[in-house]
């Protein structure tokens, strides 16, 4: 009689190789796309398949004219970090930023010099909402559903008559001088 348990044991057992370590280099430098976009800062890239990905502090700009300074994570920027985002019309974005799209406490500037400050969700404003408009003037309000509601905060607005005509045009008993 043979001994069949060696044989069963034998034939199930997996060799398992170590895991190999793909080398990883981390470095800085500045890359400029075949679209005309260029990045300039911290990257990843493995040796293996030779892809490199932004990684780390550094700064992406488009060919049209955009800017995205942050932290990128595997060619991600943000992860709910601090971003700085500088369109080409003149428009700033400071705050938080996932999955492409603003996120969390942030401060929007507009190109005619008004500053909203206030929570983002999937880069809407929602909540509490505090614009200062090009004059310095704030306004306070709160965003809902894709709207928001802003009434203005001065002295000016406050003593203003609650009263006034509706703009009805009165008429008079004088004729004119053409008649």
């Amino acid at each position: 009689m043979t001994d069949t348990t060696s044989e069963i044991s034998s034939e199930n057992t997996e060799i398992k190789k170590p895991a190999k370590d793909i080398p990883v280099v981390h470095d800085q430098g500045f890359f400029q796309h075949e679209t005309g976009d260029t990045y300039d800062g911290y990257f990843e890239a493995k040796k293996k398949d030779r892809v490199a990905k932004m990684h780390g502090p550094g700064t992406y700009i488009t060919a049209e004219g955009d800017t995205y300074t942050g932290v990128w994570e595997a060619d991600r920027l943000g992860a709910n970090e601090e971003v700085t985002i500088l369109y080409k019309d003149g428009a700033v974005f400071e705050g938080a930023f996932r999955d492409w799209s603003y996120n969390g406490r942030g401060r929007y500037y507009y190109p005619d010099g008004s500053i909203l400050k206030c929570e983002f969700s999937e880069s809407a404003p929602v909540g509490s909402l505090n614009l200062t408009d090009p004059n310095g003037h704030i306004w306070l309000g709160k965003a809902d559903q894709g709207f928001g509601w802003l009434k203005p905060v001065n002295h000016f607005y406050d003593m203003l008559e609650k009263t006034r005509d509706t703009g009805k045009v009165k008429k008079s008993n004088k004729k004119s001088r053409n008649e």
